[in-house]
This record gives structure tokens, sequence and C-alpha cells, in this order.
């Protein structure tokens, strides 16, 4: 489950926020749009002449505010970047505690992002859980997505969570010898994914305290990493926790566990699968599906889970490549 230290990272990702200390916040930047009886926190930067590539953040429910800290500077010049913190999420309006929403639901919402900025086409970057949203994306909407760039991505959560349920186990095992072995019986594949199993993950992954960030983060001295974003962006806690909503909505929705490997081959774009090299997220057989359909695979040294904040400038060039 979404807990108060993982709102910024989100189910599929690390309980980052430990730094407490006060900075001086980010300036905002974006805008509100009204987007399927909501409104969206878009930022936009580049030139309007530049190649476009959009943003679709994980979690769910994260934000993409770490992105755009990480990723405008390295990219500035290069693409016209579009984030969007997903309904309900960060910046965006927050939406009723009683509300549903579907996978179905962030891609419609996307779509109508695109025709109401006048674009034709755009790479689409879905990171982590926003790669299930990227791919979803793609295959309903071939004709608008230039390619499909998936950083780290979890765009089948039956693989993701059984992999990462697995490294879970790995990191437990002589340590917790209780909590290795329930992660390790939810990495049996035959296990059926659901919400009942996040919830038993993360009751597992917390005997792992401050070494269940080794999942996704490679480098020590980014521990901590999206707290000390926390810090300085000026937006308060009950902001960075809204995203629990949505996301546990998504969690509900039958179209999150939908199989997407089989259907990964139903794309038949460009497609560019970016992971870091500690990464425990996307599963061998995810990365498999990629390279069987001829998309590119690159992986990156010194970077886990969140490429875009650990190798910003790696994952610059491959993205305006």
């Amino acid at each position: 489950m979404i807990g108060r230290r993982d709102v910024v990272a989100g189910i599929l990702a690390a309980p980052l926020l430990n730094a407490t200390a006060s900075v001086a916040a980010t300036p905002p930047s974006g805008a509100l749009i009204s987007i399927n009886g909501t409104r969206l926190w878009v930022d936009q930067s580049g030139s309007r002449n530049a190649p476009v590539a959009v943003y679709m953040h994980g979690g769910p429910g994260a934000g993409a505010l770490d992105f755009e800290d990480a990723m405008k500077p390295a990219l500035a010049g290069r693409v016209r970047l579009i984030s969007v913190d997903q309904r309900g999420v960060l910046r965006s309006d927050p939406i009723p505690k009683t509300a549903k929403v579907s996978v179905a639901d962030i891609v419609a919402d996307f779509e109508t992002l695109r025709m109401k900025l006048g674009i034709d086409s755009w790479q689409v970057i879905g990171h982590s859980f926003g790669g299930m949203i990227a791919l979803h994306y793609a295959l309903a909407y071939p004709d608008r997505v230039s390619r499909l760039t998936l950083e780290s991505p979890a765009y089948d959560a039956a693989s993701s969570l059984h992999w990462l349920s697995a490294s879970t186990a790995q990191l437990l095992n002589g340590n917790d010898p209780t909590s290795a072995l329930a992660a390790n019986r939810l990495a049996d594949p035959a296990t059926k994914v659901g919400p009942g199993f996040v919830e038993a993950m993360s009751k597992a992954m917390s005997g792992l305290g401050e070494r269940r960030q080794e999942l996704y983060v490679a480098q020590r001295k980014n521990f901590g990493m999206l707290s000390r974003l926390a810090a300085r962006s000026g937006l308060s806690k009950e902001r960075w926790e809204q995203g629990q909503v949505p996301g546990m909505a998504l969690m509900q929705s039958p179209d999150f566990y939908a199989p997407m490997l089989p259907r990964l081959a139903e794309w038949k774009g460009k497609t560019l699968l970016v992971r870091g090299a500690d990464d425990h997220v996307t599963s061998p057989e995810q990365i498999a599906a990629v390279v069987a359909i001829g998309g590119k695979l690159v992986t990156v040294p010194d970077a886990g889970h969140f490429v875009h904040n650990e190798q910003p400038a790696k994952l610059a060039d491959l993205i305006a490549a």
C-alpha cells in the first residue's frame, strides 16, 4: 500500500522520503489544464519547433516533479518536453476519495491533452507504472506515437511484481527469514497478482527497513533523494499524499492487472527500453519481449530504477537521439 513515507515513489518504487531539512523552494512552473472533468498540472519546456516528448510518471500516484527537476536541464534545447501529474496526483486537482480511476482513464486524459495542445505526434516516455500507461496509449493511438520509450518499466504488473518480490526475498534472506519466505512465495509466478498481492509485498518489504531503497537506487548518495526534492518543492505534505487516492483506485481497476506481455507484439513502432543496471522492477520477461519485437535495449551503469535521477545526462542523450 502507499504509506505516508511512500507517497512520492508510489507502489512500485522505494520509500525515499527521509529528508527533513528545509531548503529553498523550487519556483513552480506549468499550469492547470481542464481535461475530462478534472484539471491536470501540465509543464511544458523547450522550443515549440523541437520534437515533442511527453512523460508519463509511475507510482501509481508519484507525480512528474522528480523527472522535471532532473530532466528539464538535461534536455534543454533538445526536445519540447511535456510532463503531466496524472489525475488526482500532486499538483493536479485532488479527486474524491470514492473516485474510480482506470488505466483507460489515464490514457484518455493524455489523448485529450494531445488534441488540446495541437500536437500531431509525440515520443511517449513511460517510467515504471508509467510504462504500462505508455504501452496502452501506444496500442490505442499508434499513429500518434513517434517512439515508445520505456524507462525501467513495469508495463506488465504481474511480471514486475513477481520479479520485485524475488529481489526483496534475496535482500531479506538471512536477515528476516519470515519476511524472506513471504516474499519468496509472492515471487512464484503461480501466485495471483491483485490488490492483496501489493499489500502483502509491502508488508514483506517493511522488513528491509532503510535497505528497501537498495531495490531502487544504485548510488547510496541518492538515498532520500525524493525527500530532498519534497523539502525544496514548496508543496505541502497534503499535496504529496493526495496521489494515494488515484493510486489506490488504479490498483482496484481490472485493467491495471491486464496481461501486457502478449500484447506488446501488437506494437509495430519504434521502441526503446532504458533500464538502470541495478533496477529490480523490470523483469527479464519484459526485457525479452521488447527485444523480440526489434526494440532497442540500453542498460545504464550506476543507476537503479530511477535512471532519470541518477544518470539524467545519459537518459537525455537517448531521449533526444
